[in-house]
């Protein structure tokens, strides 16, 4: 199982990388006059981060409402997140006699 500490670790390499492909894309546009699949990259990069971070806000303890105010048209995915969740927290099972 992975902690929460892995999950904000996971966090910051993720910033890292869509900081990276950003100054990528304006480059090769520059130069090339073509995004060569960056755009895609990029779009997918962020919206998993941005599943991440709310992941991680809920579960150290905020509440949605104070996380983010997305438009009516770009809410999350809400099940993804759970399974997001569920995979950085301890289940802990305890058996019943």
């Amino acid at each position: 199982m992975s902690s929460i500490k892995d999950l904000k670790k996971f966090l910051k390499e993720q910033a890292v990388l869509i900081r990276a492909t950003k100054k990528e894309l304006k480059v090769i546009q520059r130069e090339v006059g073509d995004d060569c699949g960056r755009f895609k990259l990029l779009s997918k990069l962020s919206k998993d981060y941005r599943h991440h971070h709310i992941a991680y806000c809920l579960l150290r303890g905020r509440v949605y409402e104070s996380i983010e105010k997305p438009h009516e048209n770009n809410k999350p995915d809400m099940s993804y997140i759970q399974e997001i969740k569920d995979a950085y927290t301890e289940n802990v099972c305890i058996s019943t006699q």
